[in-house]
């Protein structure tokens, strides 16, 4: 077996059933802490299909998904007190790290003594079949992680069907996109999609708005009830050419006192909200 082989295997948590390891990890260069480590780098998450969540209420959301995360990571300080929340079954996934070691897997100011290694859900072949007047986002081009998590939260609040992300998008299980989701990633599909996949996929669609601060369309005025599609473009260049190029529409949010445009997040948050009201009120008005 090779070097990359065992930390595949560790990272797919496969170990003893029904062993629960109380022995606290000491050492940085421990080979679980080292794969955990790993993840921080887009390479290893897609290699190992796998991402890192931190925080109490993420881990919950993990498991209220029913996604059976391939690792648990307690901070010795807080272990007896977290322990409790997971269940039983869970057990034998879980280890113990002293504080100063679980600090070397995190980067937020005040962690909470818990992360789990959680695998990547699977795109579906066909995101939309069987879904009549699909409402989905294309986020194209959007590089900042807090912006697409932002955005991937208004999505899942707003009920879209499905998000798609460029290639030139920041990376949807980078930590910071991770927590910015807030659980998120859990609760609305997403996939990554090539320019000529994206074109077959909005060709079904009514309309296709693309954002823009001098679009022609007030965002209120158009028509969302249908199967449609809203572009969010990057927050500097906004969206390539070929994404450009398949909008039925440009969308504009009025603005007042000389304002001259919204981030990324706010911008197609507000589109999605604005979808979600009108296909509200079409569904009270029947």
């Amino acid at each position: 077996m090779t070097p990359d082989d065992r930390a595949s295997t560790r990272l797919q948590g496969v170990g003893p059933a029904g062993r629960l390891n109380l022995e606290p990890i000491r050492s940085q260069a421990n080979p679980l802490i080292k794969d955990i480590r790993s993840l921080q780098q887009r390479r290893k998450r897609y290699q190992e299909r796998a991402f890192v969540v931190e925080g109490v209420r993420l881990v919950q959301d993990v498991l209220a998904s029913g996604i059976a995360p391939r690792h648990i990571l307690l901070r010795e300080d807080v272990a007896a007190d977290l322990l409790p929340l997971l269940p039983g079954d869970l057990h034998p996934r879980v280890r113990i790290a002293d504080e100063r070691t679980f600090a070397s897997l995190s980067d937020v100011p005040h962690p909470q003594g818990i992360l789990a290694v959680v695998p990547m859900r699977e795109p579906a072949s066909d995101a939309l079949q069987g879904l009549e007047d699909p409402l989905v986002v294309v986020i194209a081009g959007v590089r900042d992680p807090g912006n697409l998590g932002t955005l991937l939260r208004s999505a899942a609040g707003a009920g879209v069907d499905h998000v798609f992300l460029t290639d030139d998008s920041v990376d949807p299980y980078n930590p910071k996109v991770v927590r910015a989701g807030m659980g998120c990633h859990f609760r609305v599909n997403f996939s990554a999609v090539d320019a000529d996949t994206l074109a077959n996929v909005l060709s079904s669609c009514g309309v296709i708005g693309l954002a823009e601060a001098d679009g022609e369309l007030s965002y209120e005025s158009v028509d969302w009830t249908g199967s449609s599609a809203i572009i969010v473009g990057g927050e500097a260049a906004g969206a390539s050419e070929d994404v450009r190029s398949l909008a039925t529409a440009r969308i504009r949010i009025p603005l007042a006192h000389g304002v001259e445009s919204l981030n990324a997040a706010v911008a197609g948050s507000l589109l999605m909200f604005e979808a979600a009201r009108q296909r509200r009120a079409r569904i009270q008005s029947r």
